[in-house]
């Protein structure tokens, strides 16, 4: 009989340069049981992730360096497809081959919706194959 998995069984990686976004995300999520970590930045997110494995990326779309559509794709390599999703204020236009490519299954405006970004969250978390060894 296959263990169903818990909340704390999967990670969460928040991205923002945004402190506050960072320190509030972390808080409704482990708050509510799944571990998170977190980054400033693209390039100190994929620090984290030759580090340790996670379930899902979540970051904004404006970050220093490069974009979340780029930070995006740069998991799906490092990885070999852990799923993220997107967010910010000001959405970009959504070219479904870009979407697939960089692994992002949802968009979310900012200011959130708290019980729409859980519900993708776990969405997410549910379509998700068992953890990969990429680490």
């Amino acid at each position: 009989m296959a263990k169903r998995s818990s909340k704390s069984d999967h990670k969460i990686l928040i991205v923002d340069d945004e402190k506050n976004y960072r320190i509030i995300l972390s808080q409704l999520f482990s708050g509510i049981g799944y571990q998170v970590v977190t980054a400033s930045g693209a390039e100190e997110s994929l620090s984290v992730l030759r580090l340790e494995k996670v379930d899902l990326v979540l970051t904004d779309f404006y970050l220093a360096g490069y974009d979340g559509l780029t930070l995006c794709r740069r998991v799906q390599e490092l990885t070999g497809g852990t799923p993220c999703i997107l967010f910010s204020a000001c959405l970009p236009s959504r070219k479904e081959h870009e979407n697939g490519e960089a692994g992002i299954i949802y968009y979310v405006a900012k200011p959130f919706d708290v019980s729409e970004l859980l519900t993708k969250v776990e969405q997410a978390l549910l379509a998700r194959p068992e953890r990969s060894s990429y680490v």
